[in-house]
């Protein structure tokens, strides 16, 4: 008999580490089923001791350990890659199961008994491990991954480039196939379970090396040495989860690339400001020289968007607001009547982002999370809608705080452009492209053929739309990015930079930038080209003001009554007592006796993970929600 001790493979995990009995000896790092909560779960194995070795510790045992009815398990993945996971796992205050079941296709999960093959544990040269910063152009990128590919193949090695959406895998395997396509795998979640299953066995079991492009799930894929695991548009936000937990897949593929081995590559134009500042601090080195400017050859113009006082003067009744500024309705008219295509985005979606009351300034916002609601159109009526929990409300409510009906709706949404550019514009092709109308990768790549497929259409799209410019529009317009650069998230202006210089680099002759804060360094290094200036001024005021990459922020959030949000508060705050600690600020009304209590922990550079403050905060989950470095500290 044995004692098994199992990491839980569930993206709730709650423990680290879970005890069961087993008749043989289990594997280590084998795949096996275990129940718990009343159903069979995916664990690992991590450890084995022979009862005997352990009477004592079962004697005083308060709880009769469950019984694992399988002895045997597939392993499914390297020792190498789980230390990696281990490492990531601590870094994000996360239980090890949580941090493995984000990092391996669900396909293998549900049915490791299909897994034939063995893992065999490669051979890695440690001896070269870096992390490397290749500043560039995506046609640059390209032509140097062709060389990387090349060399790693000439070794009898394998590359792995690991990019933030479906779409874009599948966009590179088309730039970078040519003449090895049957050694090019692209691996995501739209392969089917059998599929997924398919491409896994064939590729481990396969002596050849391979160019793997996939998403973050199938950065754990054995028994391949690589060369090289690049981090395609490494800005990009889709690499960090939106909801808990907030896992960030860079730090999962650097730290896989150095358990193994691997060079690490951190490719996008422009870089990140942390990965900027390990180059300044010779942490990590260049690739190559950075590209300090866009080398695209279209026009980009700046349009301030402000109602001037003069014109406001002179004109006898009120214009009515348009989306468009003249400029950007000419330069589509013109655009279109020549045949070409016209992208139009904008930051937000609905009709319009935010909803206040006019007379004492609350927003609307959903109880279960405190974020604000977003006015959208149904068939059914207007509604407000939250993008966080999918809570709607129908839009004839009034104030939850002051119970006016002066409610006010402020920015512009994508579907309010959408609905004054069909009026603009009738007799041309006009497609929609968010999240809402293409929830899924298929309905999104049929919305971007039937926009590609038929000169002088339009596409209008947000966040959600960038990925499918797999071909260079000949106009682009940015309706409204003020949205984006009024967030409270201290990286919002940087955001903001990288997803102005997306639409910019896929943008044939014209990108017209609308904005009513032209003045901006966001505005004037889109419109050079050039990002150095911005990057160095924002280098320069989070150092001053103690923000990362100079300092590391753990945050720690909790919901409940009022009560209950100030009993956690005391409690958290009397753990935290010798750290320098943001709060707990009084618990924030969400909505109806729901409140948000949060405190954030700063801590200085490069001493993160912290064990002592990790064993204070692990144990208090799952009530309390652990971010590092999250968006908004207040």
């Amino acid at each position: 008999m044995f004692v098994v001790s199992v990491a839980p493979i569930a993206r709730g995990a709650f423990k680290e580490k879970l005890s069961f009995f087993s008749k043989k000896a289990i594997a280590v790092g084998s795949l096996v089923h275990a129940p718990i909560r009343g159903k069979k779960t995916p664990v690992f194995v991590l450890e084995n001791v022979a009862v005997q070795d352990s009477k004592l510790s079962l004697r005083n045992s308060s709880y009769a350990l469950k019984k694992i009815e399988t002895t045997t398990g597939k392993k499914i993945i390297s020792k190498k890659v789980m230390d990696a996971f281990a490492f990531s796992a601590r870094y994000h205050a996360l239980p090890l199961g949580t941090m493995v079941a984000h990092h391996i296709p669900n396909a293998l999960l549900s049915e490791p008994e299909q897994l034939h093959t063995e893992v065999v544990e490669p051979q890695g040269d440690e001896t070269k491990i870096d992390t490397v910063a290749f500043q560039a152009s995506y046609e640059e990128r390209v032509r140097m991954y062709r060389n990387i590919v090349r060399g790693a193949f000439a070794k009898n090695e394998s590359v792995f480039i690991m990019t933030p959406t479906i779409a874009e895998a599948e966009h590179l395997r088309e730039k970078l196939e040519r003449g090895i396509h049957e050694q090019v795998v692209v691996l995501t979640s739209a392969l089917t379970k059998k599929r997924t299953i398919s491409l896994w066995k064939e590729i481990i079991a396969d002596t050849k090396p391979y160019l793997i492009i996939g998403t973050r799930s199938f950065i754990s894929l054995p028994n391949k040495k690589f060369d090289s695991i690049i981090v395609e548009r490494e800005t990009a936000r889709a690499y960090v989860q939106h909801k808990a937990p907030f896992i960030d897949s860079r730090i999962v593929a650097e730290a896989v690339a150095r358990h193994s081995g691997a060079r690490c590559i951190l490719a996008d134009f422009p870089i990140r400001i942390q990965t900027r500042l390990r180059l300044e601090e010779a942490e990590i080195e260049e690739l190559s020289r950075l590209q300090v400017s866009s080398r695209t050859s279209n026009r980009t113009l700046v349009v301030d968007a402000r109602t001037k006082k003069d014109e406001e003067k002179t004109t006898p009744k009120k214009k009515r607001f348009s989306v468009l500024t003249e400029k950007a309705r000419l330069q589509i008219t013109h655009e279109l009547e020549h045949g070409g295509r016209v992208f139009l985005y904008a930051s937000r979606r609905g009709l319009a982002p935010v909803t206040v009351c006019n007379d004492c300034g609350t927003p609307v916002i959903d109880e279960a999370t405190g974020t604000p609601m977003t006015l959208h159109k149904t068939t059914a009526g207007n509604v407000f809608l939250s993008h966080r929990s999918g809570a709607v409300v129908k839009a004839n409510i009034s104030c939850a705080s002051c119970g006016g009906w002066n409610l006010v709706s402020l920015g512009i949404g994508v579907d309010r452009v959408y609905e004054e550019i069909t009026k603009i514009f009738p007799e041309h092709e006009i497609h929609l492209l968010t999240a809402d109308t293409a929830s899924t990768h298929t309905k999104a790549k049929k919305i971007r053929d039937a926009f590609y497929s038929k000169s002088g259409s339009i596409l209008i799209g947000t966040e959600r739309s960038l990925p499918y410019l797999h071909e260079p529009v000949e106009t682009s317009v940015v309706v409204s990015i003020d949205s984006l650069l009024s967030l409270s998230a201290w990286r919002a202006h940087e955001y903001a930079l990288n997803t102005l210089f997306y639409i910019r680099e896929n943008t044939q002759n014209n990108c017209i930038i609308q904005t009513r804060q032209p003045d901006t360094l966001v505005m004037k290094s889109i419109a050079t080209g050039n990002p150095t200036e911005f990057i160095m001024e924002e280098m320069r005021d989070r150092k001053t003001y103690h923000y990362p990459p100079y300092t590391t922020f753990i945050s720690l959030s909790w919901h409940g009554t009022e009560r209950q949000v100030e009993k956690n508060g005391e409690r958290v705050q009397e753990i935290l007592s010798d750290y320098d600690a943001i709060g707990p600020l009084p618990g924030r009304h969400i909505g109806k006796n729901v409140f948000v209590g949060k405190i954030v922990v700063r801590l200085p550079r490069h001493t993160w993970p912290d064990t002592q403050l990790l064993s204070r905060i692990m144990p208090l989950q799952p009530d309390i929600t652990i971010t590092v470095d999250p968006d908004e500290i207040v």
